[in-house]
């Protein structure tokens, strides 16, 4: 079972008046081989004022699954910001390169 996914890489093209890299990504590329997706969970931080839900999934590849932190990703019809670096694993008896798991976040509101 596969889910489709795109990948919207980060480039960070350029810098502002200040030195700071402006934030950027390139064309949204379709991946193959992404074993699945887990929807996660949600929360609504109760901070007054705001009315926000924040939603955490998980996506699940192969090891040289394309992806990287600062990404951005869409599943099922909703886009999500890589959280920070892929976790990659081999089997630590075999060497085979197992997989690669990558947290994802939306955040609305």
């Amino acid at each position: 079972m596969s889910e489709v996914v795109q990948r919207i890489p980060y480039e960070g093209t350029g810098e502002d008046s200040h030195g700071n890299e402006v934030e950027s990504w390139g064309d949204p590329v379709t991946l193959s081989g992404v074993y699945g997706f887990d929807p996660g969970s949600s929360s609504e931080p109760r901070i007054p004022g705001q009315d926000r839900v924040i939603v955490e999934p998980t996506l699940y590849g192969p090891y040289d699954m394309p992806v990287e932190s600062d990404d951005r990703v869409v599943v099922r019809g909703h886009t999500y910001e890589v959280e920070g670096f892929v976790r990659r694993w081999k089997h630590m008896r075999s060497g085979r390169l197992a997989g690669a798991v990558a947290t994802l976040r939306r955040v609305s509101g």
